[in-house]
């Protein structure tokens, strides 16, 4: 479950910055729940409201104390059966372990907080007295039996922390022994509904013992044995668009890495493994690691916090990138950053004075300096002379772009007929932009849009 697969009809909002999703199936598990009672349907609306308030409490607990470890919180999540929270990396055993036991506590701070509300004003109603032993019992009842040591609750969580990576498959025969008592001492209550929760629950772990083995790390120096080269192997793979390789390399060179220079190396490949599959607070996790933080790749961090939506962070390395490895991919960087916080003066001198291989690339980040500033002829041209420098398709669509939004129309028609020729193909985006609807709407053009659909179709 993710926090961006919510559904349509999921409730939104956020707390500080933190984003909350409550899913349809919250409410209707709980309000489920509510009817195992002979409630009112006032008891049942103030049911469902203390369980809302409350385990929101029980996750915000585990979100503070993630963010007070150095995590970012991607959001929380309420929905049947309870909640989860999602942090952006891996934290160390022990520090799970104060992940996991936060939002119990912060349950049972909320829980004694309550009662001492109780103690100065005390309900006077029988609505009042309802609210207050639902406020008792979730946040201290279901606490505790949160606590017990079986997978997933917070407790099975804490323990497999305890016992660590070498003794999980003991963690989990731990959840089906506990779950098979509590069935057995529930039974004889008659609580069904705990019956079939904490059945589920060790069933899961015995699952799990069917493909889970305990971890045994190999040595450094095994692992260097093993996996000579591993970090030269590792970018050669990420080059040749093998992802899953270059982690692993990555990491087995991480775990032989002495701390210092070869450690940030293997977190620098690390992080650009964590960029080509899209997930860049990973990568700046990687990078937040390397010791001493100076000693992080500029030009990384650039990327990565320009990929994380933070281009105001990235400016300051693109530019320090650019004065220790001047490449054509950090000239191209700093200039595009530089165009987005509008220095437009710096962006056209680093244009101009750095040595591109090709005029192509100039032309095209000067058209992108123009179009800042609104000159959107001059950008026109500048693309298309990049176009017949390199002949690529997407200069000349950029030409006829920029001709269109300049009002020269017929300019526009004849650039957009050169980049479908050059094999522009990116028609989704060529049927959204609103400045070529006239030149679309042009028959010839019009008619070769179709035959080009039929083609790909």
């Amino acid at each position: 479950m993710s926090i961006d697969s919510s559904s349509p009809f999921s409730w939104q909002f956020n707390l500080g910055r933190i984003p909350v999703v409550v899913d349809p199936s919250f409410w209707l598990a709980t309000a489920m729940f509510a009817t195992l009672g002979s409630r009112s349907w006032q008891a049942m609306l103030s049911w469902v409201a203390v369980v809302f308030v409350s385990i929101l409490v029980h996750e915000l607990g585990h979100a503070l104390m993630a963010m007070s470890l150095g995590c970012d919180v991607a959001g929380i999540r309420l929905y049947m059966g309870g909640g989860l929270t999602y942090h952006d990396r891996a934290l160390s055993r022990w520090r799970e372990v104060a992940v996991a036991a936060a939002g119990p506590f912060t349950g049972f701070l909320f829980g004694g907080l309550m009662l001492a509300v109780n103690i100065f004003i005390p309900p006077k109603s029988e609505m009042g007295m309802i609210l207050l032993r639902d406020l008792l019992w979730v946040n201290f009842g279901w606490g505790i039996i949160n606590l017990m040591p079986v997978p997933p609750l917070d407790g099975g969580h804490i323990m497999q922390g305890v016992l660590g990576p070498k003794r999980q498959r003991l963690a989990l025969w731990v959840g089906v022994l506990t779950s098979g008592a509590v069935v057995a001492l529930a039974l004889n209550f008659g609580s069904f509904f705990i019956v079939f929760m904490f059945g589920m629950f060790g069933y899961q772990c015995w699952q799990a013992l069917q493909v889970t083995r305990d971890i045994k790390p190999l040595e450094p120096v095994k692992v260097a044995e093993i996996e000579p080269d591993a970090l030269a192997r590792g970018w050669q793979a990420l080059r040749s668009g093998n992802e899953s390789e270059a982690s692993r390399l990555g990491h087995l060179a991480l775990s032989a890495a002495k701390p210092g220079e070869e450690s940030n190396a293997a977190r620098d490949l690390l992080a650009w493994v964590a960029l080509a599959d899209g997930n860049a607070r990973y990568a700046l996790s990687h990078l937040e690691k390397v010791d001493p933080p100076q000693a992080a790749r500029p030009y990384s961090l650039a990327v990565a916090y320009e990929a994380a939506g933070l281009p105001e962070r990235a400016l300051p390395h693109a530019l320090a990138a650019l004065e220790k490895e001047p490449t054509e991919a950090v000239a191209a960087l700093a200039v595009r950053l530089l165009v987005k916080a509008q220095r437009l003066d710096e962006a056209e001198r680093i244009t101009r004075e750095f040595a591109w291989k090709t005029p192509a690339k100039r032309d095209a980040l000067m058209a992108d300096v123009a179009v800042a500033r609104g000159d959107f002829g001059g950008a026109a041209l500048l693309h298309a002379s990049a176009f017949e420098a390199a002949g690529r398709a997407e200069d000349a669509y950029q030409a006829a772009r920029n001709h269109a939004r300049a009002g020269q129309v017929g300019l526009a028609s004849e650039w957009l007929k050169r980049a479908l020729e050059a094999g522009y193909d990116d028609l989704e985006t060529l049927a959204q932009e609103p400045a070529l609807a006239e030149v679309r709407a042009a028959p010839e053009i019009a008619e070769r849009l179709a035959q080009r659909k039929q083609g790909a179709a």
